[in-house]
């Protein structure tokens, strides 16, 4: 004995209804991409950077800077993405800029962007961030570090060991080395 177990579908009974919801799907999935703002750019971006994927990070916060040209947190996130990966450091430093622009108290886009500038032998300008930096978090070991550093490169061994041993007080302890060798 055969038994037929049939059965209907919308495919069945309805030919067109398997085209009919393939372009539905890729049209709300078109609209959807469309109509992300920049804030969904930005955390796609953000999840990017945490997964390792710089150069995809850097395109999503491209996204979120196209859709909102004022977002600092855009501006900043592809600066970091960019210094991470050893990126350009003049377009580095344009992107904090921008971000220092929309949020001029942020004291690590300071920092960071004196490191870029170091990076390419804007030392005195780096100075100005660092000093900057400090002004808005006077507690960051860092940039005392980063700070003591840039005198050192500006050949100013007594305004690079203050920062250091700053720096040690704070509780940065690898700057130990450099004030033991640079240091009285």
């Amino acid at each position: 004995m055969y038994l037929e177990i049939r059965y209907y579908s919308y495919t069945n009974r309805y030919p067109q209804f398997e085209k009919i919801m393939r372009t539905i799907i890729i049209l709300f999935f078109s609209i959807l991409i469309v109509s992300c703002g920049g804030d969904d750019f930005h955390n796609l971006g953000v999840y990017q950077a945490k997964q390792g994927n710089f150069e995809k990070a850097i395109e999503y916060f491209s996204k979120a800077i196209e859709k909102n040209p004022k977002d600092a947190e855009a501006y900043y996130s592809r600066a970091h993405s960019q210094q991470t990966i050893g990126g350009n450091e003049e377009q580095i430093i344009s992107d904090y800029t921008s971000s220092l622009k929309f949020n001029p108290n942020d004291n690590e886009a300071y920092m960071n962007r004196g490191v870029a500038k170091m990076k390419i032998g804007q030392n005195s300008e780096a100075i100005s961030d660092y000093k900057k930096a400090i002004e808005l978090n006077p507690n960051y070991d860092v940039v005392y570090a980063n700070l003591g550093n840039a005198y050192k490169l500006n050949n100013n061994n007594d305004k690079a060991c203050l920062n250091w041993k700053k720096s040690l007080n704070l509780g940065n302890e690898s700057v130990r080395q450099r004030i033991s060798l640079n240091c009285k």
